[in-house]
C-alpha cells in the first residue's frame, strides 16, 4: 500500500466542482442555442449566455487548478504550464466580456434588428473587435490546450486521452457553434475525470503527476 505524499490538496473544492461544471454549462449554452431563436432577443438568448458566462467564469479555478499538476521535476514544463495559464486567463477575460457585451446587448435590444446595430456599434471599434472578438478569445483555446499538453504525463493524472478530447472538442467548436453542445461534452469527458483524481501536492516539491498514489484508476 502507497502512502500519500504529506501536502496541501491538489485540487481545491471549487476547483473540483469547476472541472465538471464548466464544460457542462458550454453544453448547456449550446443546447439552449439550438433550442431558440438564434440572433434575436428574449429568455433563450439570456438563458444560455448567462450559462455561458457562468460556465466560462469556472474556467479560471480549472486553469489555476491544472497549473498546480506541473511536474515539480521538469522547470521546463512548469514554465510552459505557467506561461500556458496566463495566456488561458487572457483569453478566458476576452471572452467574458465577449459574453458580457452579448448580454447587454440583449438587455437593450428590442428586437433582432435592433441587436444587431447595437453589436456593430460596439465591434465598430477596431480595438475592442481584436481583443474581444476576434485574437482575445483564441488565445483561450490555444492557453488551454498548451496547458494540457504540458500536464501529459504516462500515469497521468493528465494523460494523452485528456488531451486528445480537448483538442477534438476545440476542433469541433471551431467548426460551427452549433457543435457546442458536442464540444462542452467532449471537454466535459477530458476534465471532469480530473475532478476525482485526489492526492496531495507534496510540501517540499515532490512530483504528484508520477506518484503511484496519484495515477489513474
Amino acid at each position: 500500500m502507497t502512502e500519500r505524499a504529506p501536502g496541501r490538496p491538489a485540487f481545491t473544492p471549487l476547483t473540483r466542482f469547476s472541472l465538471v461544471a464548466a464544460p457542462a454549462l458550454l453544453a448547456v449554452y449550446g443546447t439552449i442555442r439550438l433550442l431558440s431563436r438564434s440572433g434575436v432577443p428574449g429568455p433563450g438568448w439570456t438563458a444560455g449566455h448567462l450559462a455561458l458566462f457562468l460556465g466560462l467564469a469556472l474556467f479560471g479555478p480549472v486553469f489555476s487548478g491544472l497549473r498546480r499538476l506541473a511536474p515539480a521535476r521538469s522547470a521546463v514544463r512548469r514554465r510552459v504550464a505557467a506561461v500556458s495559464t496566463v495566456v488561458a486567463l487572457a483569453g478566458l477575460a476576452a471572452s467574458l466580456a465577449q459574453t458580457a457585451v452579448d448580454l447587454v446587448v440583449g438587455f437593450r435590444a428590442a428586437d433582432g434588428a435592433e441587436m444587431s446595430e447595437l453589436f456593430g456599434q460596439v465591434q465598430s471599434h477596431a480595438a475592442v473587435k481584436l481583443v474581444v472578438y476576434s485574437a482575445g478569445p483564441l488565445l483561450f483555446y490555444v492557453g488551454l490546450l498548451a496547458l494540457v499538453g504540458s500536464l501529459v504525463t504516462r500515469r497521468g493524472p493528465v494523460t494523452g486521452w485528456t488531451l486528445g478530447a480537448i483538442c477534438l472538442g476545440i476542433v469541433v467548436m471551431g467548426v460551427s457553434l452549433d457543435l457546442m453542445p458536442a464540444g462542452g461534452a467532449l471537454f466535459l469527458l477530458a476534465l471532469a475525470p480530473l475532478s476525482r483524481a485526489g492526492g496531495a501536492l507534496p510540501a517540499a516539491g515532490g512530483n504528484p503527476v508520477d506518484s503511484p498514489a496519484h495515477a489513474r484508476t
